[in-house]
């Protein structure tokens, strides 16, 4: 049964960014939607806010022979008890990114992929179709301040704005009319075997996109250039060089978010919305969760910043957008690596990223789909005294315990504290 047709839909792993959206959108279709997840969380309290009965923990009897469809993280193993219960009772199951897949052949897909950028331009993007009347539905991998805090907009037009994920080759499900990429460098290491195989999932994904659509890139970019000529759809390429550029004012810092904007101001032209709209639209744009984001902490003057950058080039680009910003602050870095594996293998490449920093504590490595082997082959102080060989003082936090500890006793000694990473960094707010 296609997802359209389906009307009781369970999911497995609700409580995550990706199937928390679609669970959602589905809802408004007037789908009776239910799932479970292995904590709460304010995602699942969002959703059960919204009408969705949310069960914490897996077990097999949240699922029945009512629901006609499975929805399931890839995460989620094949031993567990709701999987296992959905075929036992021939219920048809399909992973997030098949699902995603098949509501783009509802709409009119507009695809945003990279390695970073993501969802920086995936939000831009929508707020340029929202604020021009074009009204998308969006799906997207972070909160967007302007969307009510919501990781999802549903609309009602035929446009769907979705963020592409490269992981396990999870966007080659997707059928995009446009697609952007806004760059590519090695990453998700666990899985691809190098930065050829990385590529050869964009190289894919460019194949899918039909000769009446359309690939923008960055024509600066030499990899994505020599990409884009696998592509059957036409390529829209812009550059900084262009004498009819839109001159931009944004409110959110960085070089690297004038490339965000770039890439969506190009999608807004290619929708034929006029220049002095898509400028009004990208300046009117604030930011979304976990980039960039002040925090406001209770009993300190310090300026606290939480970001989601968790790759060498995200760390380096972000921390010289808040140095450019602030020249003469000291800086405190709290970073939180995201996997041992991706820790070890471009272990050079953190390094060398915290340049700008006065000072980076490494409290712990998260660990999420690593081997015991992954494991053994890395530990923060490796981490600490890479860093140390580019003459920035660095230290072994020792868990966030006691790094909120170090926090507590120093904080008068920082003018910005800027805690980074993709794993539970951000709980360290609540030891403060």
């Amino acid at each position: 049964m296609k997802l359209q047709d389906s009307k009781n839909i369970h999911f497995i792993g609700i409580g995550g960014i990706g199937t928390s959206s679609l669970a959602q959108i589905l809802l408004n279709k007037e789908k009776t939607i239910s799932g479970s997840d292995i904590t709460r969380s304010s995602i699942t309290n969002q959703l059960e806010k919204s009408g969705i009965e949310v069960h914490i923990g897996h077990n097999k009897e949240n699922v029945n022979s009512s629901h006609e469809l499975v929805i399931h993280s890839p995460a989620i193993p094949s031993t567990n008890p709701e999987l296992e219960k959905a075929k036992l009772l021939n219920i048809k199951t399909l992973t997030y990114p098949e699902a995603l897949g098949e509501l783009t052949e509802e709409y009119y897909t507009i695809a945003v992929a990279g390695t970073h950028g993501k969802s920086t331009t995936t939000a831009m993007t929508s707020l340029i179709l929202e604020k021009n009347n074009l009204d998308p539905t969006v799906i997207i991998g972070t909160k967007v301040k302007q969307f009510n805090n919501l990781n999802f907009r549903i609309g009602k037009s035929e446009k769907l704005v979705v963020e592409a994920c490269e992981y396990k080759r999870s966007f080659l499900s997707i059928n995009p009319d446009i697609l952007v990429i806004t760059n590519i460098e090695a990453d998700h290491l666990d899985y691809y075997k190098d930065l050829e195989d990385y590529e050869s999932a964009f190289i894919e994904l460019i194949k899918r996109v039909p000769r009446d659509g359309y690939v923008i890139i960055n024509r600066d970019n030499k990899r994505l250039k020599a990409l884009a000529e696998h592509a059957n759809a036409e390529i829209i390429e812009w550059s900084d060089h262009d004498t009819n550029r839109i001159e931009l004012n944004l409110q959110v810092a960085g070089n690297f978010n004038q490339e965000n904007a770039r890439n969506a101001a190009t999608v807004g032209k290619v929708l034929n919305i006029p220049d002095e709209d898509i400028k009004e639209a990208l300046e009117s744009f604030t930011g979304t969760w976990r980039r960039m984001d002040h925090k406001e902490v209770a009993g300190y003057k310090t300026t606290f910043i939480d970001d989601y950058a968790h790759h060498p080039t995200e760390i380096e680009l972000t921390l010289n957008a808040i140095r450019e910003k602030y020249p003469d602050k000291k800086i405190l870095t709290i970073f939180q690596p995201h996997q041992y594996s991706r820790t070890k293998m471009l272990l050079e490449e953190f390094g060398g990223a915290f340049i700008q920093a006065d000072k980076v504590v490494i409290p712990n490595i998260y660990e999420v789909r690593d081997s015991e082997e992954d494991i053994k082959k890395v530990n923060v102080d490796d981490l600490v005294n890479e860093i140390k060989k580019h003459k920035v003082d660095a230290a072994n936090g020792e868990g966030l315990e006691k790094t909120a500890e170090f926090v507590k006793e120093t904080h008068k000694e920082w003018d910005i504290i800027i805690t980074m990473g993709a794993g539970d960094i951000t709980n360290i707010y609540k030891l403060f």
